[in-house]
């Protein structure tokens, strides 16, 4: 074989191997909104962590509303749900001091463990184009 046909054909396996199969899972954005009884979770973080194992997804909270869009969204299949309060930073920081920051950053709202450590929030996300809509609403 001359060489640049062993070129040509190296060149073709090569790009065929790169192609492979992924064994990244299927994603699929996730939205939502999160109250805490019955009030919008002002600020926090939500994790969506698939069950029994698998790579973690998550998204912030803001004034009760979500979006986990992250390498896609969330893997599909069954997932166990957390929500933390987090601190609330104002929402343009821009010509403040790290004290002003301070000052104005509202303290995270404790959320029960059942909702966070020990979570007993699960949620189906199944395959599907359009975003999945998951609320949660908490009782202290």
């Amino acid at each position: 074989m001359p060489a640049k046909g062993f070129v040509f054909c190296m060149a073709l396996v090569l790009l065929v191997g790169c192609g492979g199969i992924s064994d990244a899972p299927d994603r699929r954005v996730v939205t939502g909104t999160v109250t805490l009884d019955g009030a919008p979770l002002e600020g926090g973080v939500i994790r969506f962590r698939p069950q029994p194992e698998g790579p973690i997804a998550a998204g912030k909270i803001r004034d009760g509303k979500y979006e986990v869009t992250n390498k896609g969204g969330v893997p599909l299949g069954k997932q166990r749900v957390e929500i933390k309060g987090a601190p609330i930073l104002p929402e343009d920081t821009s010509g403040m001091s790290l004290g002003q920051i301070d000052a104005a950053t509202k303290p995270a709202i404790p959320i029960p463990d059942k909702y966070h450590k020990n979570s007993e929030l699960e949620a189906d996300v199944e395959a599907g184009s359009d975003p999945l809509v998951l609320n949660f609403d908490l009782k202290k």
